[in-house]
């Protein structure tokens, strides 16, 4: 015997009746399905997991009714594609079918239960489901192939576009009796016509050919006609001012019309002129060259050029010639070897010359060699040979430069015995000069070395005035340092760098020298030299801290983070012991990040109004950097804040802030305090603001970086609500759609029912997609479109009411205001903006009351104004209620409605000129429109 057709299909059966339930799926497997049991709601909705293509749900279960398992299952995207049969032996066929389009359920199982009834139902929705899922695959894939294709052809678009609108090749539609029928705007640049001149017929490619072109014009015609495309040529064209451009063109005829073609020419004026300049570049080098060469000859230094690959010698001038005795071989290979010498008398070998070296490895050779000369006196030469390299790097030939040092290294030896006591005397012409007595205790300073520590001539100079001016962080260092030089260790003291406070409070980093001397009485003495290296110091930290901060800016994402580095570096590069950046915030300054300040002080100031009289807001206020050099200053221009400082016994004593700028506006301050009384230099002041406008722009790029990030999570969000909103009535269409299909003779009650279900829909879905078109319009397309017409306000507003009376037959709305008001706008899109405004009033009016709508005549202008009592709109949302992508107002948006209302109102009226206005108070909740009433 054949075996029995297979059913395929996974079925979750739904009943708390065993026997019933056993039945059920007894039947179904009989036929060949997979069965999944339940015997409560719950279950059912755990096993509606494993995603079953068909449910038969018993509407009656023990902890809930089949028709709230329903609910849930349509209401979860997860599961709202699965089919489902009601099953019930309490109620009757026709009570299930009321419920069906209730619910969106697929069907109902009549009783008694029949298993070839049974099982022909569950195997048509399970076929219906699982064809449903290779159509929605097949579209899938279709989509995307056909999103390649198009994405294929807009590349190929894309690549002819840039090569029409590049600006370099100029393209041009021709025909054999001289007409030019299409160009592009390159072309028309070149030969000096408008596109109206164009599209009048001005344009004759015989009329703008020179006539000593015309002959190979003709060849090039001939080209053309026998094979299509002629190849590339120089020509000229006349310019419609009678001047001449030099061009290469081609040309290709179409296969359907032989006759007429398309060229492509690309202007070479420029190589042209290139070319004349060459010319006239080369003469001017052959010039320089002369020049060159003349001067070559007259200078003080030898020099011998020679070519790398043959040795040949290139170019040699006089002195070149004086100083070797006699004039320089051809060749590098014929010169004398023993006419080069070392300082200790042996010869040059030939690979020891600095010019081979230089060309054998590549780099600059200096040496200080001996020259004997063929008379045989010598001479001490300075010695410098360099390689050549060409455009690629390639050395092609050397350079050997001599200078005679004969008569220095004279002086050389006669000056050798007081070299160090010259040495010394050169660097304290620059330097301060210190010198200490161990026996006496007595420590000396020059004026220079005064001069550094602020102190005036006389003053006594002892080791603890000079650690009182030394920074406090290097202070134990260096008197470790000094005490173990003067007891002779590690022979004395050495090299050290540190930082002093000079004369008025300015900090000054200082590199010190000493030594141990012995002196002509034989006492030995410990000596040495100050060196302001304060301009060094600070170029290196500046330096470092800008890179070390543009490193840090560049990851930084948050205005938060950039704070945080804004400080960080601060602090570290002026040696500041705390330091904040605050960001304005409507008529306040908000810190953003702070380092080195007590608690209390971070409670305190945390939020500043503008109008507290502190260093920060004052700076915010102005938009000008302040600085307060002592608390002395601070006292007198701030008091408050120096009654702050001392009470709080905090340690700062001078401070900076300076303003955040980008564009002109103050986004923040940074402000920073300093431990001891100091006066900032101009190099100081110019690093921090070079370290303000990096912080400036940093926060201003975090700003914009978040406020992206977040409208890209509204979008997000939006995106999701329009697809779940639209899926419902779609649904709704499409199972009245199959339903309708599956009744064989369906009563005109049925027919009128089901078909109105249907359209409802459909227009629940016509009103979500026009709603989506006029965002779209607003948002991406430059506003909505307007058709302005003369219009009566009042009219619009009486018909729009009349409407509204019909659809919504239990609202009380009352019309008020003048007779007439006239003006130029878009009807329907004002009937539009009163139907939206109607609809919100009535949705949130507390019940029994009225809406009312005033329409007022102004001077150049109307007012409309749609008011409703009940619950407010809370003041957060007030600011943002005509804007999409919003949080919070999710939940006064209904049903089958996509919450775009407000915005599209709110673009037709900036549309037409006016403006809107939102009052909420007292539980009266007012939308008012003013527009022009226009031309």
């Amino acid at each position: 015997m054949a075996s029995p057709f297979r059913m395929e299909g996974r079925v979750l059966v739904v009943d708390d009746t065993e026997a019933k339930r056993y039945f059920i799926v007894k039947t179904l497997r009989r036929a060949g399905m997979e069965v999944l049991e339940a015997a409560s709601g719950q279950e059912a909705l755990t096993a509606a997991a494993l995603k079953p293509d068909v449910v038969v749900l018993d509407v009656r279960l023990p902890d809930m009714s089949g028709f709230e398992v329903c609910r849930r299952l349509k209401e979860d995207p997860a599961t709202s594609a699965l089919a489902i049969l009601y099953v019930s032996s309490m109620l009757r066929d026709e009570e299930l079918e009321a419920r069906l389009f209730e619910d969106g359920a697929d069907g109902y199982i009549p009783q008694p239960l029949e298993p070839r009834h049974l099982v022909a139902q569950t195997w048509a929705l399970v076929r219906m489901r699982r064809a449903e899922q290779a159509r929605h695959r097949e579209r899938e894939e279709s989509q995307a192939e056909q999103a390649r294709l198009q994405r294929e052809l807009e590349r190929s678009q894309a690549r002819a576009r840039r090569l029409t609108e590049s600006g370099v090749v100029g393209t041009f539609y021709w025909d054999l009796d001289g007409s030019i029928l299409d160009a592009n705007d390159t072309f028309l640049e070149m030969v000096g016509y408008t596109r109206e001149e164009l599209e009048r017929g001005l344009l004759d490619w015989r009329k703008m050919t020179p006539p000593e072109w015309r002959e190979q014009d003709q060849r090039n015609i001939r080209t053309v006609l026998e094979h299509g495309v002629s190849g590339l040529m120089e020509k000229q064209y006349l310019r419609k001012d009678g001047t001449r451009v030099d061009v290469i063109r081609g040309a290709a005829a179409f296969e359907s019309e032989p006759h007429r073609g398309v060229g492509v020419v690309v202007d070479i004026s420029a190589r042209r002129e290139a070319e004349r300049r060459l010319a006239l570049l080369m003469a001017e080098l052959e010039s320089k060259e002369r020049l060159l060469h003349a001067v070559l000859q007259q200078m003080p230094t030898g020099i011998f050029i020679t070519e790398a690959s043959t040795g040949r010698t290139l170019l040699t001038n006089e002195r070149m010639a004086t100083l070797l005795g006699g004039t320089p071989r051809p060749n590098l290979e014929e010169m004398r070897l023993h006419l080069m010498e070392h300082l200790d008398g042996r010869p040059c070998a030939r690979e020891e010359l600095p010019l081979i070296r230089a060309i054998r490895e590549g780099r600059e050779v200096m040496e200080e060699l001996v020259v004997r000369r063929e008379d045989g006196s010598t001479r001490f030469s300075w010695t410098c040979a360099s390689p050549v390299r060409d455009a690629r790097g390639e050395i092609v030939a050397g350079v050997l430069t001599m200078e005679d040092i004969t008569e220095r290294k004279a002086t050389q030896v006669s000056l050798r015995l007081s070299e160090e006591r010259l040495r010394l005397a050169m660097d304290s012409a620059a330097l301060g000069v210190w010198s200490y007595d161990p026996a006496r205790d007595e420590l000396e300073w020059d004026a220079r070395t005064r001069e550094l520590f602020g102190l005036a001539s006389g003053a006594p100079v002892d080791l603890r005035v000079w650690l009182e001016h030394v920074h406090p962080d290097d202070r134990e260092r260096m008197e470790a340092m000094v005490r173990r030089g003067f007891a002779d260790e590690n022979g004395g003291m050495g090299d050290f760098e540190y930082r002093a406070m000079g004369g008025e409070g300015v900090l000054r980093w200082l590199a010190g020298r000493g030594r141990v001397h012995m002196g002509t009485d034989g006492k030995v003495r410990h000596m040495g030299t100050v060196l302001d290296i304060t301009e060094r110091k600070l170029a290196e930290q500046h330096a470092e801290a800008l890179l070390a901060t543009t490193a840090t800016f560049s990851h930084a994402l948050t205005p938060q983070q950039v704070a945080d580095a804004l400080v960080a570096h601060g602090l570290r590069s002026l040696d500041a012991c705390s330091g904040s950046v605050t960001m304005v915030v409507d008529e306040a300054l908000v810190v953003l990040g702070a380092v080195g300040y007590p608690e209390a002080a971070m409670r305190e100031f945390n939020t500043l109004p503008l109008t507290r009289p502190t260093l920060i807001t004052e700076v915010a206020r102005t938009g000008q950097p302040m600085w307060l050099e002592s608390f002395e200053v601070l006292e007198r221009d701030f008091p408050d804040m120096a009654r702050w400082v001392r009470d709080s016994q905090s340690r700062s004593r001078s401070w900076g802030a300076l303003p955040l700028m980008s564009g002109g506006r103050v986004l923040g301050v940074l402000g920073l305090s300093f431990p001891t009384p100091r006066r900032f230099g101009a190099r100081e002041k110019a690093h921090l603001e070079s370290l303000c406008r990096l912080g400036a722009k940093a926060l201003e790029r975090a700003r914009v970086y978040e406020e992206a990030r977040h409208r890209s999570e509204q979008e997000q969000q939006f995106l999701g609500v329009v697809s779940h909103d639209l899926r419902n009535p779609l649904q709704a269409i499409s199972l009245g759609a199959r339903t309708l299909q599956r009744m064989e003779r369906p009563t005109p009650e049925a027919l009128l029912r089901m078909t109105g279900r249907i359209a409802n829909s459909a227009d629940t879905m016509g009103r979500m997609i026009s709603d989506l078109l006029d965002f779209t319009r607003g948002r991406l397309g430059g506003g909505i479109p307007l058709e302005r017409t003369h219009n009566d306000l009042v009219r619009l507003c009486r018909e729009v009411i009349d409407e509204f009376s019909v659809t919504h037959p239990s609202s009380d709305i009352r019309l008020e205001g003048d007779a007439l008001c006239e003006g130029w706008w878009d009807g329907p899109r004002l009937r539009q903006v009163l139907s939206n405004l109607l609809s919100n009033a009535l949705r949130h009016a507390r019940p029994g009351s009225e809406v009312v709508v005033r329409v007022r005549g102004l001077d150049g202008e109307v007012g409309l104004t749609v008011s409703n009592e009940g619950e407010p709109i809370p003041a957060e949302l007030l600011p943002v209620l005509f804007e999409p992508f919003r949080r919070g107002i999710s939940k006064f948006r209904p049903a089958g409605s996509l919450g775009l209302g407000l915005f599209i109102v709110h673009q037709v009226v900036t549309a037409h000129g006016g403006r809107m206005e939102v009052g909420s108070a007292e539980g009266v909740t007012s939308f008012t429109v003013r527009m022009p009433r226009g031309a």
